[in-house]
């Protein structure tokens, strides 16, 4: 008997230490699945830091350490870790670390929390927390697939006859649209309105599928988001008659009136400001590195029946602006020319039933309010270079 309860006095105390071992490990699965849910909430901090300081590079320019960094810390600060007391955010423009160090469109993002908080462990030795260090970097890339983008959420659009061949290229619809006897051939096409009317209609890669409002990508454009914090100048602004003309020239500026009636035109390099009426009527029309802009006071131009052949900028603050409409005007431009040639960013995100027809295998960005692809038309939309879109955005690399 006695020797029974010596064993039993032997045996609780390892019972005693194998329970408060077990009891350790609960506790240090405990602390261990903190840390690293703070770890996860702090990773997208510096994600989010990483993105917002590279996407204010979109408007102040490559490289701007002040811009970067006053966006990325108030990302960072957005998502529960502001610099200061026991957290340290570094934003760096360019890039502090990783593949991308140094490069001017770049930004690195690192975050370091100490002292975060232990529960069990510190009774082994974690009195003090663990810190706890995440790092992002994040550049603009020029790689967006977008390349119609009808924003209006109250007009719908009207595709009507067409064979639209866009298979590297997205279509982007904030209301709904009719597609009436076409053929379309796009990467991708979304609408954020009603489920579109396909009347007889075919779609050889992607069909329409719902998706979420899309905003005006202008920001994202370098020469769209320059036109709109430095509109050019309406002062001095003359007239311009070229009417049977049949071999004018036309130079930069501001027009209060252009009357191109019968005429053969050619546009040199530049910006054209139309700050009032525009008449093309049957006309030949033809230069490179030409920007047009319209005001909320100036009539669109009409290229019905017109032969049209111009280019924008390949350089420079306006680089790939052909044509610009100020967002409150929404007068309907006409690219319906005999003839077309046009390429780089046609922006007119207020104009309601713009009327396109024709695109020739060149890149193009079309922004409208909503749009009419006006009959039996061969749409053929460019791809953009590789790494060469127009829309420029934030993209994590690291």
């Amino acid at each position: 008997m006695h020797a029974r309860l010596a064993e039993r006095g032997t045996v609780l105390p390892f019972v005693a230490i194998c329970m408060a071992v077990l009891a350790g490990f609960a506790g240090l699965a405990v602390d261990v699945g903190y840390w690293e849910y703070q770890q996860r909430q702090q990773q997208s901090a510096t994600d989010a830091a990483a993105i917002g300081g590279a996407q204010q590079l979109l408007y102040a320019g490559c490289n701007n350490q002040s811009a970067a960094n006053t966006a990325g810390q108030k990302d960072a600060s957005e998502n529960g870790f502001a610099n200061g007391g026991n957290t340290t955010v570094t934003i760096a423009n360019p890039a502090a670390f990783g593949s991308y160090a140094g490069q001017s469109c770049a930004v690195s993002a690192r975050i370091k929390t100490t002292k975060v908080a232990s529960f069990f462990t510190r009774y082994l030795g974690q009195s003090k927390g663990v810190t706890e260090t995440t790092a992002a970097v994040a550049t603009l890339s020029a790689n967006n697939d977008g390349c119609i983008y009808l924003l209006s959420s109250g007009s719908s659009s009207t595709i009507n006859g067409d064979n639209v061949q866009a298979p590297k290229c997205g279509i982007l619809i904030n209301d709904t649209a009719t597609f009436n006897g076409s053929t379309v051939n796009a990467y991708s096409i979304g609408y954020a309105g009603g489920a579109p009317i396909e009347n007889g209609s075919s779609f050889t890669q992607a069909a329409p599928k719902p998706m979420l409002p899309i905003a005006d990508p202008c920001p994202e454009i370098v020469g769209c988001s320059y036109l709109t914090a430095n509109p050019p100048s309406t002062a001095s602004c003359s007239s311009y008659n070229a009417n049977g003309l049949t071999a004018a020239t036309m130079t930069p500026g501001c027009y209060n009136s252009v009357l191109i009636n019968g005429s053969s035109v050619t546009m040199q390099p530049g910006v054209y400001v139309f700050n009032g009426s525009t008449t093309f009527n049957g006309s030949t029309i033809a230069g490179s590195g030409v920007t047009i802009y319209v005001t909320a006071s100036g009539t669109p131009p009409d290229f019905n029946g017109n032969n049209v052949n111009i280019t924008p900028p390949t350089s420079g603050s306006y680089n790939g602006v052909l044509y610009y409409q100020v967002p409150s005007n929404a007068q309907a431009p006409i690219f319906n020319g005999s003839s077309v040639n046009f390429e780089g960013l046609i922006y007119a995100p207020g104009a309601i039933n713009a009327v396109f027809n024709g695109a020739n295998g060149n890149y193009l960005v079309l922004v409208f309010g909503s749009t009419i692809f006006n009959g039996s038309g061969a749409f053929d939309f460019g791809a953009p270079p590789a790494g060469g879109s127009l829309i420029r955005q934030a993209v994590l690399v690291q």
